[in-house]
């Protein structure tokens, strides 16, 4: 009995004079590979006991990444308690790679650096260039479930156990993806993106430039003089999106096939050119002559013409009617009345859009008026022909005329020459 209690008071005595009780430890953690390597970016996380006298007994920290010398710095504070045993050990853990490490250290009795070796990771340097062997920054780079970007020489470094991974690559809108194989050495691989002169011109149906925004590759531009280029873009299928004044386009550009893209934004209403109206077997036709201007133009839509008509006088409550509209050519449409007396003054409405939406309107008016025909009393409706007769009568006139006037004359001369005798 008396030496159980001489056991317990003993171990009593160990907790409360313990050498670790209130210590305050600074190292840093460094991380190796398989070649005694530093590596950087590796996780770092500790797990002690802090000495509190309440509260959770152990405690972890934020994970820490290793910076370029593979190190991360800690800093641990245990307050110190004698109220229950502590727990000298520190506990390292390291990630990277896929590989975990750990270690068990003991306050205060190590060096400055601590050292966890990763036996069987190795490096692999994964380079990003274009189709001249050139060096692409800032191309991203997924390799298990770990993402970085190129650095200005257009690489990263991962650090990983001998193993397959799949990789994913990216740049603009250059993609590639694949497997690459890790086994028991440093790996060197490389992806290669061609590049293309791309252009694309935003116009309106008159082919002038428009001040439009162009969105590419993530990117928005403001295009004042609605004309973009980029001689060094990479992909094969550039999407792009041109908005103006809330009118939007989008289109993919095969970049092996042509690299200029044209955007057309149709911002001009179609024209009515003319119209005439027709009295035709007594239905009453107004033929309308359209066109839709521009080099770009979408044409108009055969589809939308609408024509509406009532007979005057008219007030604003008078009732339009819908009048029957065919294409009788080539953007020329025929608008068919019916019940249209005689002697009226009809009043319509043209309304029509070409296939972009500009719209086109016109409001007119003509009449239904007709001339009375010429009598014809003979029984077979045509009138005679008494042009032959007419012809004949002026000669035998002046024939007459002639003879009197010569007849005059003699009488005349005589008349004169008698006298003088």
């Amino acid at each position: 009995m008396i030496l159980r209690y001489l056991a317990l008071f003993l171990v009593l005595s160990s907790i409360i004079f313990a050498d670790c009780a209130g210590y305050h430890d600074i190292f840093d953690v460094r991380v190796l590979d398989g070649k005694q390597r530093p590596v950087p970016g590796a996780e770092v996380e500790l797990t002690y006991d802090r000495g509190a006298s309440f509260g959770e007994q152990y405690f972890t920290t934020p994970v820490k990444y290793t910076d370029s010398q593979g190190k991360a710095h800690f800093n641990l504070i245990n307050q110190g308690t004698g109220t229950r045993p502590i727990d000298c050990n520190i506990y390292i853990t390291t990630r990277t790679g896929g590989s975990t490490v750990k270690k068990t250290i003991e306050a205060e009795t190590h060096g400055p650096i601590v050292d966890l070796i990763h036996e069987n990771l190795y490096r692999l340097r994964f380079y990003v260039r274009d189709h001249f062997n050139a060096a692409i920054e800032n191309a991203s780079i997924s390799i298990g479930n770990r993402t970085n970007k190129t650095n200005d020489r257009g690489y990263v470094s991962h650090y990983l156990e001998s193993d397959t991974y799949d990789y994913f690559v990216s740049y603009q809108e250059a993609k590639d993806s694949g497997t690459i194989t890790v086994e028991n050495d440093d790996v060197d691989y490389q992806v290669s993106f061609h590049y293309y002169d791309v252009t694309i011109d935003v116009l309106d149906d008159y082919g002038q430039p428009l001040e439009a925004y162009l969105t590419v590759y993530n990117e928005t531009f403001l295009l004042e003089n609605g004309h973009f280029e980029d001689n060094r873009t990479f992909g094969k299928e550039i999407s792009y999106e041109a908005e103006y004044k809330g009118l939007s386009e989008s289109g993919t550009i095969i970049a092996e096939v042509d690299p200029a893209a044209l955007v057309v934004f149709d911002v001009h209403s179609p024209t009515i050119e003319k119209v005439e109206p027709e009295q035709s077997n007594a239905i009453t036709k107004l033929v309308i002559s359209t066109t839709d201007p521009g080099e770009y133009a979408s044409g108009v839509d055969v589809s939308s013409i609408k024509v509406t008509y009532r007979l005057e006088p008219a007030d604003p409550t008078t009732p339009w009617n819908n009048a029957v509209v065919f294409s009788s050519g080539f953007n020329t449409f025929t608008a068919q009345f019916s019940g249209v007396p005689p002697d009226s003054i009809v009043q319509f409405n043209i309304e029509l859009k070409d296939k972009a939406g500009n719209r086109a309107q016109l409001d007119g008016k003509f009449s239904t008026l007709t001339l009375e025909p010429e009598e014809n009393d003979t029984q077979n409706q045509t009138k005679p022909q008494n042009g032959e007769e007419e012809e004949q009568e002026f000669p035998l006139f002046y024939i007459l005329g002639g003879i009197i006037l010569v007849i005059l004359v003699i009488y005349l001369g005589i008349r004169i020459k008698s006298q003088g005798s």
